[in-house]
């Protein structure tokens, strides 16, 4: 079904761009409204051929999250937590020691703690991270998959409404009032094209690319933390991954242990 719809709503983009290009009166600036209809809206369209609904939809709530992502308040809000779980196991008490793990902001986190508690071993903690992180990067990569098909497919747009300018352009040459508007289409297509690519979707595909180095990352320091924590290592080992020197001073969970 989005295949169908994808290429009929960018037919019904072409047919509009023509339309409206041929009933423009003139050209007045950088802003031409069927350069606009064909650039704006055709690389979505096409979009919509290689992905469902439901994967653009999950894309941009993934975009949602990149944008308010903070690579070091995640990082920190991780160690807190960690060191909390840690703790609290420490101390005996692995009943605190889940509730910690399930008001934990990491999804990595909630998922893998329980097998701590439940004392995994080393192997079968680290399989379990590594399948769930890569299902998790996965996942996201698909994402950054869309922006980056989108900065690569509005230039071919352009691309193709220069050439119709062109074709317009050729055949209006009798007709003079159409050649400012022809002219227009033909090389603002190719410009709003470019800015598009290079200035909104690659620029966003980065973001989504820096969050999914960030969550392999994260992924790799949670399952080192978790093997310290269950073989009882020290909590300013756990800190120590974090890049906290071990002769900084100890939380007051940690003095709680002793």
């Amino acid at each position: 079904m989005h295949v169908l719809t994808g290429i009929l709503g960018f037919a019904a983009v072409l047919f509009a761009t023509v339309a409206l290009q041929r009933s423009d009166g003139g050209f007045a600036g950088f802003f031409y409204p069927p350069a606009m209809l064909l650039i704006g809206v055709g690389p979505l369209f096409i979009a919509v051929i290689s992905h469902t609904f439901g994967e653009l939809w999950e894309c941009v709530g993934e975009l949602s999250r990149a944008l308010r992502f903070s690579a070091a308040s995640a990082r920190a809000a991780l160690r807190e937590d960690l060191a909390r779980f840690g703790a609290e196991l420490r101390r005996g008490r692995p009943a605190e020691a889940l509730a910690v793990a399930e008001s934990a902001s990491h999804d990595l986190l909630r998922l893998l703690a329980p097998l701590a508690v439940k004392q995994y071993s080393a192997e079968d903690l680290e399989r379990t991270a590594s399948a769930a992180s890569y299902a998790r990067v996965s996942t996201m990569k698909r994402h950054e998959d869309v922006l980056t098909a989108l900065a690569r497919v509005a230039p071919a747009t352009g691309l193709v409404g220069t050439t119709l300018g062109l074709i317009a352009l050729l055949k209006d040459l009798h007709n003079f009032e159409q050649l400012g508007p022809s002219m227009a289409l033909a090389l603002l297509c190719t410009l709003y094209g470019l800015v598009l690519a290079n200035g909104l979707y690659q620029p966003l595909a980065r973001l989504i690319h820096v969050r999914t180095v960030a969550a392999q990352e994260e992924a790799r320091l949670i399952t080192r933390a978790l093997v310290l924590i269950g073989e009882g290592k020290p909590l300013a080992d756990v800190r120590a991954l974090f890049g906290e020197s071990a002769g900084e001073a100890a939380p007051a969970a940690d003095l709680a242990v002793g």
